[in-house]
Formats: structure tokens, sequence, C-alpha cells
């Protein structure tokens, strides 16, 4: 998922960070490596903090994710306090990179999510790799966290997680 969520923004940090005069060059990377840093941790709390269904339901939704959206503005604010602290941006400009960037990205993880014919994002492997589901198990089953994902990903809870469990995603 970090690679695809790498690529997102890639393509829409060109017109706010890249193209941003504001920023200077050499922190064009750093910006783009803080953004990706904030956001996953953005998701990863979500699933942390219980709310695995308000995340399931957003990413399969395909709409739009705005700046008002409490999850956006969570993200948003530790990106923006990121880059102001490590790159010296100014909060002005940290505020209008984050408010331009965060809901594009976030969007757009959206609407590839729920976009069936979109083999680069899917459901499983995204809360997978929140909950750590990439990860080696140990013995006696994986994490608390991993087991949490397999339970809640397992839909017609056959003991395993498979293109029967996707498709009960859908419906």
């Amino acid at each position: 998922m970090l690679e695809q969520l790498n690529q997102l923004i890639r393509q829409f940090g060109q017109q706010a960070v890249v193209d941003n005069n504001e920023v200077p060059n050499e922190h064009n990377e750093g910006v783009m490596q803080e953004a990706q840093s904030a956001i996953f941790a953005g998701l990863q709390n979500m699933v942390a903090n219980g709310q695995t269904q308000q995340l399931t339901d957003m990413l399969q939704s395909g709409a739009s994710v705005d700046q008002n959206n409490p999850m956006v503005q969570g993200i948003a604010n530790n990106f923006l306090g990121g880059i102001t602290e490590k790159f010296g941006i100014s909060k002005q400009t940290a505020t209008q990179i984050a408010a331009m960037l965060i809901p594009m990205v976030l969007s757009q993880l959206t609407k590839r999510t729920s976009d069936t014919n979109d083999n680069g994002f899917n459901l499983p492997d995204i809360l997978g790799s929140l909950v750590g589901g990439g990860a080696k198990q140990q013995s006696g089953g994986g994490s608390a966290i991993s087991q949490l994902g397999k339970s809640f990903l397992d839909k017609d809870k056959d003991g395993d997680v498979d293109l029967n469990d996707v498709i009960g995603m859908v419906r």
C-alpha cells in the first residue's frame, strides 16, 4: 500500500509542493515523505482506535473526501505540524499545502479502492497493511491487531480471507 500511496502523493504533490515557490526545492522530497507518513499514520490510528468500520465505509464509498472531514483535519494538522518543524515552512504555506494535498490524495485513494476495475488498490490489502497483516506471524497466530483485521475481513467466517470475503464486502 505504501508504494501506491507514494504514487498518489507524487501525482498530486507536483502542484502543491514541487511547483510551490514557498517550498525550497531541497525539501520537496521530504515534504512528500511527510505527507505519506501523516496519511498512513492517520489511517493506522483509525484502525487502532476501533474505527475500522468507518475507514472501510469511507474507502468503499468512492466519495470525495474534503477538508471538513475530521479524519482529514487530523491528518492535515499532523502533516502541517511536521513540515513546519522539520523544514521551516511557514504555517500559512503548510496549511495551504495540507488543504490541497491531503484531501486530494485521500479522495483518490477512496475512488481507486472502490473501483473494482482498479487492481492497484484493494481493501483487504490496505487494511492488512494498516494492521500489520503483511508481517510474519508469530507462533500463536500473530498479533492481536492482525487477528482483529483478519476477523474483520473474514466476511464468510470460514477462517481465511479470500475472494469470497472480498465479494462479501462489496455487497
